[in-house]
């Protein structure tokens, strides 16, 4: 909680950001609107007429609500889009309540589908890139198939101003998400969430075990402490690394390095 109220303080006290480049606009249009033409079928098998606020005109909102730091109201994204127009959008006259109600019942399967789509033609392009790795990651990226890292975090707390949740007394959080990074490419391979705020990290080992690909090197922390979840990995040939658990009992059977900077041993 500490987090997600450091989070919204920041918001309050940060202007409203300039629209990217022309660049970066068409580059995000490229990107975003294919992954978003694929979803149509799937939009309308979830109910979804075509209308004019469609998935990739809300896709344009949600990433300049972000990348623009936009009040989440949809009044000030209203005003761009009749005045400036939003990435790939243009001008477009759209009211407050209808960019609200659109996001309200917007399913976030078809977010989380387009995110799946693109995130593969991300990870190929930074593969074709000659950017040097830092020392540590260049090794490990020749000693393994992929050098990956896994956490979870408790997404923020929701506005209690539509549905049952003006009803609430308390401002409930929008869920959990874990995400499994590319630490040389610093990519997502894969994002998981659930609408369960109070969700631990071991609820998302599942999805983890069958996204880890054989001969990886995978870096977590302690919340994902779990021995038999461990032998998995092992089984399954990723090498792991964590930190131990201050009340962690063990015995050494074998010192393989023990120095000032590094103790390798089996335990």
């Amino acid at each position: 909680m500490r987090h997600t109220r450091a989070i919204q303080r920041d918001r309050s006290k940060r202007l409203l950001g300039a629209p990217p480049d022309a660049q970066i606009a068409a580059r995000l249009g490229e990107l975003v609107q294919p992954a978003a033409s694929a979803q149509q079928d799937q939009a309308r098998a979830l109910g979804l007429r075509d209308r004019l606020l469609s998935l990739s005109v809300i896709l344009a909102i949600v990433l300049s609500l972000i990348w623009r730091q936009i009040g989440a109201g949809g009044s000030e994204a209203a005003r761009l889009l009749e005045y400036e127009g939003l990435l790939w959008v243009g001008l477009m006259h759209v009211s407050q309540q209808a960019i609200s109600l659109r996001l309200r019942v917007f399913p976030a399967v078809l977010f989380i589908a387009v995110v799946q789509a693109v995130l593969p033609v991300l990870q190929t392009r930074w593969a074709g890139r000659e950017r040097p790795l830092p020392p540590a990651l260049a090794w490990a990226h020749a000693q393994y198939t992929t050098v990956l890292a896994v956490d979870g975090s408790t997404l923020d707390a929701l506005a209690r101003k539509v549905g049952q949740l003006r009803e609430a007394s308390t401002r409930p959080l929008a869920g959990r998400m874990t995400a499994l990074l590319d630490l040389c490419s610093l990519l997502p391979r894969q994002v998981w969430s659930t609408a369960d705020a109070l969700a631990h990290d071991q609820r998302f080992w599942v999805q983890i075990h069958a996204a880890v690909p054989a001969e990886a090197l995978l870096l977590f922390d302690l919340g994902y402490t779990n021995f038999a979840e461990f032998a998995r990995l092992t089984l399954a040939q990723v090498t792991w690394i964590t930190r131990a658990k201050t009340n962690l009992s063990y015995q050494t059977v074998k010192y393989f390095q023990r120095t000032s900077r590094m103790l390798d041993a089996l335990i």
